[in-house]
């Protein structure tokens, strides 16, 4: 499913042209991956018969690409999915080929929030991966890092996650229905001395709370596969608030814009 065009609405037309410019780099980098992924047998077959039991869109063809190759790349053992679909197989034939060159075969944890959904995913699932795989139903709460709030699952298993793929739950608060941004990610590498890498899909409020959080070189966002990197990252580099004296923020001429001001111990 290729991914829908960056909204413009009420912005001027420098801001239009660069999105414009981003869409179609996006668009450039889908049609290269579709590409890409056809030379990859296995994983463009299984993508096709999950196509053909599920009802789901799934993501797009670029991210299935980036998956496969942030796992080729990294090698991680303790793969932490949140969000059940199309991408759990490709994960996991990503394992498969590492584990085929002697590296460990990978566990992959997937979270789902809808308890009907989560059945259709393990019917879903071919059973030659099953053994690689916990599907796993927890439905979604809030939840706060400092001044953020953000909605997380409720209760995810206990390992030493070295991988991390967000694409859920959906961001809506199940309290009062308020647009927010999804925790988890912070939650557990808040918990974790293994460095963990991630991908997150195009949340853009997740973005910024991320990039606050851990800072921009470590949560890095790629406009051409309109995705965040995180990482490697633990526990150190979680960032906290930072006391300081809002005086420089202030302005004379113009509008003041008060900073949010993290920092690590």
């Amino acid at each position: 499913m290729p991914l829908p065009p960056l909204d413009t609405r009420g912005l001027g037309p420098i801001t239009r042209l660069r999105a414009l410019i981003i869409d179609r780099q996006v668009v450039a980098r889908n049609r290269r991956a579709e590409a890409a992924l056809e030379r990859i047998p296995q994983v463009a077959e299984a993508i096709r018969e999950y196509s053909a039991k599920s009802d789901v869109t799934g993501a797009s063809m670029s991210d299935y690409l980036t998956l496969y190759e942030e796992v080729r790349a990294k090698k991680p053992r303790e793969i932490l999915e949140f969000g059940t679909g199309f991408s759990t197989v490709v994960l996991a034939h990503a394992a498969l080929a590492n584990a085929a060159e002697g590296a460990p075969l990978a566990r992959i944890t997937s979270m789902e929030e809808d308890a009907g959904w989560t059945g259709k995913a393990k019917e879903c699932l071919p059973a030659d991966l099953a053994h690689m795989v916990d599907i796993l139903h927890s439905p979604k709460i809030d939840g706060v890092y400092k001044i953020f709030r953000g909605v997380q699952y409720e209760a995810i298993p206990e390992r030493a996650y070295d991988f991390v793929f967000s694409d859920g739950p959906q961001r809506t608060s199940p309290v009062t229905g308020d647009n927010l941004f999804d925790l988890d990610l912070i939650q557990i590498v808040r918990q974790s001395q293994t460095p963990i890498n991630a991908v997150v899909d195009d949340h853009f409020l997740t973005f910024y709370v991320l990039q606050k959080v851990f800072g921009t070189k470590l949560a890095r966002y790629s406009t051409s596969h309109r995705l965040m990197f995180v990482g490697p990252v633990t526990k150190d580099d979680v960032r906290h608030f930072k006391k300081v004296n809002f005086v420089p923020d202030f302005r004379f001429f113009g509008r003041t814009e008060f900073k949010v001001r993290m920092a690590t111990d």
